[in-house]
């Protein structure tokens, strides 16, 4: 069973706009260093990831309870997902009975969702995949089975992600948005391949196109894909994030998320969590359309006060003020000050109760989604 909602294919509105889903993850790779199964004859320097599992039901699970679309509802979510013997009881607790990401159940998976969003223009198509990912001229992601040394194509069990998304463009959706939770790394084996291709799950004509396609990858091309061992990607913690209101723009008095502020935003997400982590985090997009994907209904900032050097920031107390809220750093608290706050007006005040360095503020500070830095002092 991938149809985790509704819960029977009969129950599928396929009369009115909807958005339908496409989750993915692929934590288990028998083939790959680590695994249960015969090995790989080219394992391409891949192993086991516990990320993707954790990753794929934060998805799922944002899509079943926090997507808000006031015209376009949830329709549907196709789920396939891969758990290494030690996660999948967990699996098994949140949705009983979910395939396998193997290439079958994953091409027949396809098969339906991508139907579902055919039924209308109107619709949002949404896919999200986590495991292993590799590019050399395109993006391939493999599905469990992959580097099964009895399939003689050692790509058969792998999409080929690039081709398949300008073949989403015969899809009637008009609306389509994919994530691409996975490295992007050239090793010399598959620099050396000359018949590496992966399957393209869809076709199109040269004459075919859809009014947003958006494209948002986990790492720039050549980089890696990071999250923490057992849990949601980074990458994932700045999609959810950014969709629940750190990617929200004003408009006409509500908050929403859109194609371009998704673009915007999980870039400058990211470079949070790369100073946060200490980590080379890196990701990119490829955006043509401005369609809304979630009403949140609120926006948040991620708002991060500190002083220009470290050596002031060791004498100050941070102040954060918007009406009856305060947010207070002192002195032997960590720097920066870290909140997430409401967009909007805030004062910022920087004392320095030593006298070592002139006090700043209150500074009326315009906060504004993803992220605020500042002030400047001293």
């Amino acid at each position: 069973m991938s149809l985790i909602y509704p819960s029977k294919a009969a129950d599928v509105e396929l009369a009115q706009p909807r958005l339908h889903a496409f989750v993915i993850g692929v934590a288990n790779y028998p083939h790959m260093k680590g695994g249960a199964g015969a090995p790989a004859l080219t394992p391409l320097g891949l192993g086991q990831v516990t990320t993707p599992l954790w990753t794929s039901l934060a998805i799922v699970n944002w899509l079943m309870k926090d997507y808000t679309h006031p015209d376009k509802s949830l329709g549907s979510i196709e789920f396939v997902a891969s758990a290494g013997p030690a996660d999948v009881v967990e699996l098994n607790k949140a949705y009983a009975g979910v395939e396998p990401a193997t290439m079958v159940n994953i091409v027949d998976a396809f098969e339906r969702w991508q139907k579902r969003c055919a039924s209308n223009p109107d619709n949002i198509a949404f896919f999200y995949f986590c495991g292993h990912g590799l590019q050399k001229a395109e993006q391939y992601l493999l599905a469990e089975d992959f580097g099964d040394p009895a399939v003689a194509n050692a790509w058969k069990n792998s999409i080929n992600f690039s081709a398949t998304q300008v073949g989403m463009r015969a899809c009637a959706a008009q609306t389509q948005f994919y994530f691409v939770d996975a490295c992007r790394e050239l090793p010399f084996a598959l620099l050396n391949a000359i018949s590496a291709n992966g399957q393209t799950l869809m076709s199109a004509s040269v004459g075919d196109s859809v009014n947003c396609s958006a494209v948002y990858y986990a790492a720039a091309k050549g980089a890696k894909a990071h999250g923490p061992r057992g849990g949601v990607s980074y990458f994932g913690q700045a999609v959810i994030g950014c969709l629940e209101g750190l990617a929200g723009i004003s408009h006409r008095g509500r908050w929403i998320v859109t194609a371009a502020s998704l673009s915007k935003s999980i870039p400058e997400v990211i470079e949070h969590y790369k100073k946060l982590y200490k980590l080379h985090l890196t990701c990119n997009s490829d955006v043509t359309g401005l369609e809304t994907i979630n009403v949140p209904g609120v926006g948040h900032v991620i708002a991060l006060i500190d002083c220009t050097t470290a050596a002031a920031s060791t004498h100050a107390v941070i102040k954060m003020t918007r009406k009856n809220i305060v947010y207070l750093s002192g002195l032997a608290d960590p720097k920066p000050l870290v909140q997430i706050v409401e967009p909007g007006d805030w004062e910022v005040t920087v004392t320095f109760p030593s006298g070592a360095y002139p006090d700043h503020g209150p500074e009326t500070c315009v906060l504004s989604p993803a992220t605020f830095v500042g002030v400047n002092t001293p």
